[in-house]
């Protein structure tokens, strides 16, 4: 019971830093919803037949923006440096910083995610999704596995300037590889067999409707990562 309220302690300290830090709030909020609106505005503009997925698009874009650029910041300064040594001096169990980092980021995306969901149909007469059942089914996978990948990036980098430059080199080719801003089948025939590789694709599918392969895939990368976060957890520990 001291172990869930410590946890949540560190969950409402690590969520409130978040409004305070000017840098994270413009990363999880205001460059998604400013993003979505710019691009919906000419999306919509150049193909009408575009308000049938950009709530997806968009959602996907925000997810994306949120994990890979707004979320390893925070996370590699408790992985490396004084912070670490201090949590782990003071008996404070990292793996909690780490798991509130996942849980806040995971509550941003929604919170825009529900933005884009309830604004899209009023500001830009996009389709709502057929089924909101697996559509909100879809997004939490896709929140968590761009999440872990976030997570992922700032555990394994060393500084935080190496952080910000392996998120840009993930985030930008996600964008373009994944299906959101040019569909997959006007790609050449060599970058359209990379695309298999993005997980960012395989949640837009997901989001796009229920796809089995999709599904696998996204849950298969799920677990893949969280094994590599618990092995780098342990030499992080173990370096001091």
């Amino acid at each position: 019971m001291k172990s869930l309220k410590a946890l949540l302690v560190n969950l409402k300290i690590y969520y409130v830093m978040t409004f305070r830090n000017t840098f994270l709030f413009i990363a999880h909020y205001l460059l998604p919803i400013l993003f979505y609106l710019l691009f919906s505005v000419v999306f919509v503009g150049i193909n009408a037949a575009n308000k049938l997925t950009i709530i997806m698009t968009m959602t996907a874009f925000a997810v994306a923006m949120n994990s890979y650029i707004g979320l390893p910041g925070g996370v590699v300064r408790y992985a490396v440096g004084d912070i670490k040594r201090a949590y782990i001096a003071g008996g404070i169990s990292l793996w909690r910083v780490f798991v509130c980092a996942g849980i806040s980021n995971i509550v941003h995306c929604f919170i825009t995610s529900i933005v884009i969901l309830l604004t899209a149909k009023p500001l830009f007469d996009a389709t709502m999704p057929e089924s909101l059942l697996w559509y909100f089914t879809a997004l939490l996978i896709s929140i968590v596995l761009s999440t872990v990948i976030g997570v992922a990036i700032g555990m394994f980098s060393r500084i935080e300037s190496m952080a910000t430059v392996v998120s840009q080199a993930i985030f930008m080719p996600s964008l373009f590889l994944s299906g959101i801003m040019i569909p997959i089948e006007f790609l050449p025939g060599f970058l359209q067999n990379i695309t298999n590789i993005i997980p960012l694709k395989h949640s837009f599918v997901l989001l796009r409707g229920y796809d089995k392969q999709a599904l696998i895939i996204s849950l298969v990368f799920i677990a893949v990562l969280l094994i590599l976060l618990v092995i780098r957890y342990r030499i992080i520990i173990r370096r001091e």
